[in-house]
C-alpha cells in the first residue's frame, strides 16, 4: 500500500492530467478546424457546439488539477458541469441532423422539440449556477473534488436518460435507412464515435464516492483509460464529421486534417507531457529547473515540427493522401517544373548579360513571342535599341529563317530561338535574341559556339514556359468554372443535399454569368453558351419577345439594365454612373479608356464601379427569376382551384 501511495498513484495522477489536457487541446484544435473549413454544413455546426462544450469540460478539469483553493475548484467544477449540461441536447440534435441527412423529412414538431430541449438545458444551467442543481462540493483523498447531488439532480438525470434513449433510437433509425455497404460503414463511424464520446465524458465519480475512496488506484486506472478512449473517439468523430461535411476531395481533407492535428494538438500535448513529467520528477532526480523548462519547450517543439516535416511527404505518397504513385510523382514535381515569369525574366536577363560580356557588345535583348506571334515581353541590357522591333517575327518567317541561321543587319546580330517539339511538328518562334553593335565582326568559332549555347539554354526554358502557359490556362479555366463551384457546394457524403435541386440562385455565380454574357453581348460563346440560358425568364422570352435563346437572353439583360436606370434625363452624375457604364461599355461597345474619359473617372475606378454594376444586374435577374417562379406558382394554384 505504501508503494502504491508513494509512486504508482502519483504516476497515474500525472498521466491523467496529461491526458485530460491532451483531450482539451484536441477538442479545441478540432473546433478551430471545424469553424474554418466546414462551418457551412448543418452537421458541422452542431459538431462545433459539441466540441466547444467538450473543450470547456476538459479545460476545466485540467485547470482544476492546478488549483488548491476550494473556492476555485468549485468554480472549475461548475464550468465542467456547464459543458456537461448541454451535452445531451447537442447529442440529440446531432442524431436528428444525421437522420435528416438520410432523407428523413423533419416535421415542425421535431424542430419545436429541439428548441424545447435547449431551453431545458438553459434551465438546468441556471440551476447549476444558483447552487440548486448540486448541494455543494466534497473532496476525496487522493482523488479530487466532486459535486454533491441534490433533489434537482435527479430531474437532470431523467432528462439525460430520455435524451440518451431518444438519440439511440434516432441512431438506429438512421442506420436502418442507409442501404449500401459504404454508407452504412460511414454512418457506423459517426454513430459509434459519438456514443463513445458521450459515455467517456460521463461523470461516474458522483455515483461511486464510497467505492472510489477505498480503491483510488482502480479509479485512476479507469480514469486514464476513459480519457484515452475519449481522445480516440473525439479524433474518430472529428474525422468522420469532416469527411462527411467537406466538399473537397478526400485526399485534401485527410491531409489537411492530419497535418493540423500533428502540428497543433500532437505537438502541444507532447511538449506539455514532457514538461509535466520533468516538473514532477525534478524533486526525486534532483534537477534544477531554472532555465531547463524554457530550453526543453523549445527543443520539443522544434524536434516535433522537424519530424512532422519528414513524415508529411510519406503521408502524401501513401493511401492517406489518396495519391497514386504516378499521380503523386507528377503533382509533387509540378511546383518545380513551373517557371514563373519573374524567374524567367531574371534568368534571361542573366543570359543576355553573359552574351554581352562575351561579345563585348553595347547591349543585347531577348524579345519573348506569345502564341499569337506577337512580342509578349522585352528584356534588354545595355544599349539595345532596334528599329521596328515588332516587325522582326514576321521578317524571320518571310526569310524562312526557321533554322539556326543568324540575321545580320546594321544594328547588330539577330538570332531566332525556334522550337519544333510541339505535337504537330511545326516550327514555333519562341523568342528573338539580338546583340547590338559590331557583334557580327567578332563571330569566330568560339563566339558562335557561345551564342548557340545561349540560344539552346533560352530555348529549353522558353519551350517549357510555352507549354506550361497552355496548361496553366486550362487549369485556370477549370478553377474558374462555375460547374466546379456547384460541385463543391455539397459534400459527396451528404446524400440528401446531393439530390436536392439547386434552384436558389447564388449571387456569386450569377454575377460571373452576367459578366460573361455582357462581354459577348453582341455575339460570342460566352453569350450563346451561358448558364443563364437555363433561367425560366429566358425560356419564356423565346416565344414572346425573341425567336432564339441568344436573343432572349440579350433581351433579359437589356431589361435588367433598364430596371436600374434612374428616373429623369440621362446625365453623368453619380446616380447614373452604373447605368452609364453598362450602356456605354457593353451595349454601345466603347473601349475602357473612352468610357472613363466620357464619365470623367479613372480606369481603376471604372473597373470597381463596373463590378458593382454587374452585381446589381445579377441581383435584378435573380429577382426577375423569383417573380417569374411566383407567377408560375400562382397560375398552377389557380388551375388546381378550377
Amino acid at each position: 500500500m505504501a508503494i502504491t501511495s508513494v509512486w504508482i498513484i502519483p504516476f497515474f495522477q500525472t498521466l491523467n492530467e496529461i491526458l485530460t489536457a491532451t483531450v482539451a487541446i484536441t477538442t479545441f484544435s478540432l473546433f478551430l478546424f471545424n469553424l474554418f473549413f466546414i462551418r457551412k454544413e448543418k452537421l458541422a455546426r452542431v459538431f462545433a457546439s459539441l466540441l466547444f462544450f467538450l473543450t470547456a469540460i476538459y479545460s476545466a478539469d485540467a485547470l482544476e488539477n492546478t488549483t488548491i483553493l476550494a473556492s476555485y475548484q468549485l468554480y472549475w467544477q461548475k464550468i465542467h458541469w456547464t459543458g456537461f449540461v448541454f451535452l445531451p441536447a447537442i447529442f440529440f440534435h446531432f442524431s436528428e441532423v444525421l437522420l435528416t441527412m438520410t432523407g428523413f423529412s423533419q416535421q415542425k414538431l421535431r424542430k419545436i422539440i429541439i428548441v424545447f430541449i435547449y431551453c431545458s438545458s438553459f434551465f438546468f444551467l441556471i440551476q447549476l449556477w444558483t447552487d440548486r442543481l448540486f448541494s455543494g462540493m466534497r473532496k476525496i483523498d487522493t482523488i479530487g473534488a466532486t459535486m454533491i447531488p441534490s433533489e434537482t439532480t435527479g430531474w437532470f438525470w431523467i432528462f439525460f436518460g430520455i435524451l440518451l434513449v431518444s438519440s439511440l433510437l434516432n441512431y438506429l433509425s438512421t442506420y436502418s435507412r442507409t442501404r449500401t455497404r459504404t454508407s452504412r460503414r460511414r454512418m457506423a463511424y459517426l454513430i459509434f464515435s459519438s456514443i463513445g464520446v458521450l459515455i467517456g465524458t460521463f461523470p461516474l465519480l458522483i455515483f461511486g464516492t464510497g467505492f472510489v475512496s477505498q480503491h483510488p488506484l482502480f479509479f485512476w486506472i479507469v480514469s486514464n483509460f476513459a480519457n484515452f478512449v475519449i481522445l480516440i473517439m473525439v479524433l474518430l468523430l472529428g474525422y468522420s464529421v469532416t469527411t462527411f461535411c467537406v466538399t473537397w476531395s478526400y485526399r485534401v481533407v485527410r491531409l489537411r486534417l492530419f497535418e493540423w492535428m500533428l502540428r497543433g494538438p500532437a505537438t502541444a500535448s507532447v511538449t506539455l507531457g514532457i514538461l509535466t513529467l520533468i516538473k514532477r520528477s525534478s524533486g526525486v532526480l534532483g534537477i534544477n529547473l531554472g532555465g531547463l523548462i524554457s530550453l526543453l519547450t523549445v527543443i520539443s517543439i522544434v524536434l516535433f515540427e522537424f519530424l512532422i516535416t519528414l513524415i508529411l511527404p510519406l503521408m502524401e505518397r501513401n493511401s492517406i493522401s489518396g495519391y497514386g504513385s504516378e499521380d503523386y510523382s507528377l503533382v509533387s514535381g509540378l511546383e518545380h517544373m513551373v517557371v514563373f515569369k519573374p524567374e524567367l525574366n531574371t534568368y534571361l536577363e542573366s543570359l543576355i548579360s553573359a552574351v554581352t560580356d562575351k561579345f563585348q557588345a553595347k547591349g543585347a535583348f531577348i524579345a519573348v513571342i506569345d502564341q499569337m506571334g506577337k512580342i509578349d515581353d522585352y528584356i534588354q541590357v545595355g544599349e539595345a535599341a532596334w528599329e521596328n522591333i515588332a516587325d522582326i517575327p514576321s521578317r524571320i518567317f518571310e526569310e524562312n529563317q526557321t533554322g539556326e541561321n543568324l540575321i545580320l543587319d546594321d544594328s547588330g546580330v539577330i538570332c531566332p530561338i525556334i522550337s519544333k517539339e510541339n505535337s504537330d511538328d511545326k516550327s514555333v518562334l519562341l523568342a528573338i535574341l539580338g546583340i547590338s553593335g559590331t557583334a557580327a565582326e567578332v563571330l569566330d568559332d568560339d563566339n558562335r559556339n557561345a551564342l548557340q549555347l545561349a540560344v539552346e539554354k533560352a530555348r529549353v526554358i522558353l519551350w517549357q514556359r510555352w507549354y506550361l502557359t497552355s496548361a496553366l490556362s486550362v487549369l485556370r479555366k477549370v478553377n474558374e468554372s462555375d460547374q466546379i463551384g456547384l460541385f463543391r457546394n455539397v459534400s459527396p457524403l451528404n446524400q440528401t443535399e446531393m439530390l436536392k435541386s439547386n434552384s436558389k440562385l447564388d449571387l456569386t455565380y450569377v454575377s460571373g454569368w452576367v459578366r460573361d454574357a455582357l462581354t459577348h453581348y453582341w455575339g460570342g460563346p460566352r453569350l450563346s453558351e451561358n448558364p443563364l440560358m437555363d433561367l425560366e425568364i429566358v425560356r419564356n422570352g423565346i416565344n414572346h419577345e425573341a425567336d432564339n435563346p441568344t436573343n432572349a437572353l440579350r433581351s433579359v439583360l437589356k431589361t435588367a439594365i433598364e430596371r436600374i436606370r434612374p428616373a429623369g434625363e440621362r446625365n453623368i452624375s453619380g446616380e447614373w454612373i452604373l447605368y452609364n457604364i453598362l450602356e456605354l461599355k457593353f451595349i454601345e461597345g466603347k473601349k475602357v479608356k473612352e468610357v472613363a474619359q466620357k464619365l470623367a473617372i479613372s480606369e481603376a475606378d471604372l473597373y470597381r464601379k463596373q463590378k458593382v454594376a454587374i452585381e446589381e444586374i445579377a441581383k435584378t435577374i435573380i429577382r426577375m427569376e423569383d417573380e417569374s417562379a411566383s407567377e408560375q406558382t400562382q397560375k398552377n394554384s389557380g388551375r388546381d382551384d378550377e
